[in-house]
Order: C-alpha cells, then structure tokens, then sequence
C-alpha cells in the first residue's frame, strides 16, 4: 500500500532503482544515481517531518505497520497468553498475558489490540476493536497483575471500542469504565504505548497510565476525524481539517503534557523498518520499568492521580466560558 503523499517518492526510487540495473560500471552514470540518491533522501526528510495531522493519522492505519503480535514475538522471550473473561466468551481483538522482556529481563503483563496481519486474522478480531468481553478480559488481567506484583504494560492500537448494538447490550461503556477503575487502583506500575491507532473509550481504557509514550506517527483521540467531521461539518471529506483541529497526534499531546515521550520513527513511518521502530519502543518500556519498579505502591497510585487531575485542571482551564 502506497499512501497519496507518498507516490512522488515511491516513484523516484523506482527510477533510481532502474538506473541502477541499467549504468553497469559507467562512473559518469553512477555518478548522477549518486546525487539523485542524496536529493531522494533529503526529499524524503523534507516530507516526513512535515506531514498534517491527518497524514500522521494515514500513516497509523497503514496496514504493514507492526502490530501486537510483531511486538510481542520480538520483545517477549516467554508469553503465556490468558483468555475469556469469565463471563461471556474470549475476544481476539485484545490479547494479553505473563511475558519476560528479553531487552530488560522484567517480568509484566503485557497486553495489546491484536488487528492482525492479514485478511483472515483482520477479519477474526474485529479490526482490533474489542467487544465488551474484551475489556472485562483487560480488566481481569490487570487485577491479576496487581496480585502478583506485574508491571503492566499495554500496546495501544484501536480505531475504538466496536460499537455495535450487541456490545452495548453487553455493557461496553460498563467495561471500559472498569478498566479505568482497575488501571486507577492498581498497586503496580502501568505503562502504556500508543503504537499506531489510540481511537476512542477503546484506547483509553488501555492508556490511562503512570507513563503514556507514543510513537512519532501514532495518533490518540476521542473520535476519528472523519466522524468528527461528519458530526461538526456534516462532511466526513473535510477529515483532515478536523484532524488538525483536535490536535491528536503525538506531538500535539506532549505539548500539552497529557503524553510523556514522543519515539521517532524510521523515515517514513514504522512500517519501512518494523525491526528499529520495535527495538527503540523496547529500549524504552526497559528503562522506564526499571524508573518505576521500586516506587512503593501508594506512591505510585497517589502519582497517578495528581497526573490526570493536572489534565483535567489544564482542560478546564482552557474551556470556553461560553460553554461553562
């Protein structure tokens, strides 16, 4: 899949690649593949690091991007996956269980949506949009990290909660509100990582941590911008002036302080290197648990909340007093 901003350059390789099967060994034609090659790469530069908002949001969904599962295969010696939720049924569009982090040798939680790699997987969990049996699995395997004395940590990766009318007769909005509960009392450090999508409730109930990263071309918000332009404009075609409006990518969010750290991304996303992208969120989840792993458990819950009362202060404070 190429993205529309990124034919240009698609293109460009192409012909330097031809370029390169046709020189042979002339030094004048190696020569000018060589300046093309620099101006290629200072193009590439030029428009990665000024892309929209709504590209970044492009660059989320772009279906090579790793998911849950490269995650987990490369940054996990050990996963012992649990599932169901003692109550309905097990969802596959949120995974979790005990796992080793082999960078760092922690033993946590780990847990993440799961949009699958190809069609048949995609299909099977929902597009990583989790059913209400989903976050009451979430919810389980929190309380039970609290009992053992696991750090949590999650990969962030929804469009959103399904929305279907049987996930709101099962109760979604009820799960969701739990897990924040769970996540709010829990005795042990949480970290979380946007690693692509953070759409909705169904991140949310997922990235409400002691310490939220988010990948350079990931994106969180309420609502997508084409729902949102749908709903303010009644144009869904006008997304990406939305996108820009409700200021949801990662930059955006750590200027305002509701994330921590923004993690560069290889040039032109994480897809074009799913092994350095996966590598630089492994290094990261090893040094913050090794901040977090001795802070005593009413430290880090007392931490936590004056965290997200400071969000909901700045939110506050920025509100239109037409509105108050």
């Amino acid at each position: 899949m190429i993205l529309e901003f990124e034919r240009p350059v698609k293109e460009l390789e192409a012909r330097i690649a031809d370029l390169h099967r046709l020189a042979g060994p002339s030094a004048e034609l190696q020569g000018e593949i060589s300046r093309l090659e620099d101006a290629l790469e200072s193009a590439k530069r030029r428009i990665y690091s000024n892309l929209s908002p709504y590209q970044r949001v492009q660059v989320a969904r772009h279906p090579d991007r790793p998911n849950f599962r490269a995650y987990r295969d490369a940054l996990a010696d050990d996963f012992y996956e649990l599932s169901g939720d003692r109550a309905h049924g097990e969802d596959p569009a949120v995974r979790g269980g005990f796992a080793r982090l082999s960078r760092s040798g922690h033993n946590v939680m780990l847990i993440g949506h799961d949009k699958g790699a190809d069609v048949k997987s995609r299909v099977k969990g929902n597009f990583g949009m989790a059913h209400p049996e989903g976050y009451r699995k979430v919810r389980r395997l929190y309380e039970l990290a609290g009992r053992f004395g696991m750090p949590i940590v999650t990969l962030v990766d929804t469009p959103g909660a399904f929305a279907g009318r049987q996930a709101e007769e099962r109760g979604q909005a009820w799960a969701i509100s739990e897990d924040l509960m769970a996540l709010a009392r829990s005795p042990v450090p949480v970290i979380c990582m946007v690693i692509g999508e953070g759409g909705s409730g169904g991140a949310l109930a997922m990235c409400a941590g002691d310490y939220v990263g988010m990948l350079e071309n990931s994106y969180l918000s309420v609502i997508a911008p084409e729902a949102c332009a749908s709903i303010i404009f009644r144009d869904p075609g006008r997304a990406a002036e939305a996108a820009a409006a409700m200021k949801i990518t990662a930059r955006d969010l750590k200027e305002q302080k509701i994330v921590d750290e923004v993690l560069p991304e290889p040039l032109g996303g994480a897809h074009n290197e799913p092994d350095a992208a996966i590598e630089a969120v492994g290094e990261t989840l090893g040094l913050v648990l090794s901040e977090l792993s001795d802070v005593d458990p009413q430290t880090l819950m007392k931490t936590r909340y004056e965290r997200y009362r400071r969000i909901g202060a700045h939110a506050a404070a920025g509100q239109d007093p037409a509105l108050s």
